[in-house]
């Protein structure tokens, strides 16, 4: 079985491979866009200890919000669960290099999709997605009982490159309902993200290469509360440190609190991902269990496949 979402970065690919003419600078329809009002929506988020710190610490650097938000780019998928797709539901239609995939059906896996979802390619190798209230809900038993998960997108999510260099902006909120597969309790989460990044320095061709990650804006939860977020020059390298980011720092603000992660896995490698940090200045020590979501560069002909791993835990809560 074939994700759908597989020819659209693989044609996404083809454009940068055989260079396109540098004149053309494609802008999609500005559409409103809703991650700014929920952003606005939430309270301050917290930094006053080194609890809230971590908390931050491990959501907010740019390599795990580029997770984050790719996790969108695969919505289209579904929780399949090894099944078969349906080539009917949703509805997909392609014309040029847009592609447009909507709800309002019943798959014959019984998920059900709602919304809208449009993926746009660029003749300069960009990838523009605008989610309309675009998701899925699907039962789930738990011994004798059942519950509905649920997964939708709102907002728009953009990626290009230049050589070994991708961005990627995200104005995401993500309208979430889990389930426990054992007892069928729901937990529900809101979140969103206003962000812009770059990664530059590993390719498809060599990801031995450090990776050298750049970004701000800000993320929020409806529990947690908002904080903007700017991390520079964090470089995430395997050969020489698995576990945590060799380098750079991520700074976190919040209502007057500022929170400074710094990376030091170039010197002192921890299998505990350990990161040192300061508050309001003052240096605050270690804190353990901050690793980043992309120890090495994301390939630039892999966009978004790294997530399967992301997925493959909501499909496994969603059996039936």
């Amino acid at each position: 079985m074939q994700a759908r979402w597989l020819p659209m970065v693989a044609m996404s690919w083809l454009f940068v491979a055989c260079g396109d003419d540098p004149k053309d600078s494609e802008n999609p329809d500005q559409t409103p866009n809703p991650a700014t009002e929920k952003l606005n929506s939430f309270k301050k988020g917290s930094l006053s200890n080194g609890e809230d710190a971590k908390y931050w610490a491990t959501k907010a650097s740019a390599p795990n919000i580029y997770t984050l938000v790719n996790t969108a780019s695969l919505i289209s998928s579904g929780p399949s669960n090894g099944e078969e797709t349906d080539p009917n539901c949703p509805v997909t239609t392609t014309e040029s290099l847009t592609t447009r995939t909507k709800g309002g059906c019943t798959d014959k896996n019984g998920v059900e999709w709602v919304g809208s979802m449009e993926v746009k390619i660029g003749m300069s190798g960009t990838i523009t997605y605008v989610y309309s209230g675009f998701g899925f809900s699907q039962t789930v038993t738990c011994d004798g009982k059942s519950a509905k998960s649920k997964l939708i997108y709102d907002g728009s999510l953009k990626t290009s490159a230049t050589g070994t260099t991708q961005g990627f902006e995200a104005l995401i909120v993500m309208d979430a309902l889990e389930v426990d597969e054992q007892t069928c309790e729901t937990t529900a989460s809101v979140s969103a993200v206003d962000y812009k990044g770059t990664s530059s320095g590993a390719s498809s061709e060599d990801q031995s290469e450090p990776t050298t990650w750049n970004g701000s804006g800000r993320i929020g939860y409806a529990d947690t509360g908002v904080i903007s977020v700017e991390t520079q020059n964090e470089v995430t390298h395997s050969d020489t440190c698995a576990s945590e980011a060799i380098s750079g720092k991520t700074t976190l603000t919040t209502d007057g609190q500022r929170v400074e992660i710094q990376y030091d896995g170039a010197t002192d490698c921890d299998p505990e991902a350990t990161v040192t940090w300061s508050l309001n200045g003052a240096a605050q020590g270690e804190l353990e269990g901050v690793s980043c979501s992309a120890s090495s560069g994301p390939a630039l002909a892999m966009w978004g496949v790294g997530l399967l791993g992301l997925l493959g835990l909501m499909r496994r809560r969603a059996r039936s």
